[in-house]
């Protein structure tokens, strides 16, 4: 009986949500699949000990 108004309790909620959200933020992207900005990719390689980005960009290519 506790599990079933649980479940009904869960399924009221998440309705509510879906209702009163805006359809585009429902099926959106999250903003954790992008990249971010370049510092914040820059610091992050560097943070797990990767080259960064600049360093990359700043080597002479092996091919002239």
């Amino acid at each position: 009986m506790k599990d079933d108004l649980e479940e009904r309790m869960l399924a009221a909620a998440i309705s509510a949500v879906l209702l009163f959200e805006p359809e585009e933020s429902i099926i959106k992207i999250s903003s954790g699949r992008n990249k971010g900005s370049l510092w914040f990719q820059e610091h992050t390689k560097i943070s797990i000990g990767e080259t960064g980005i600049s360093n990359e960009r700043s080597k002479r290519s092996v091919l002239r």
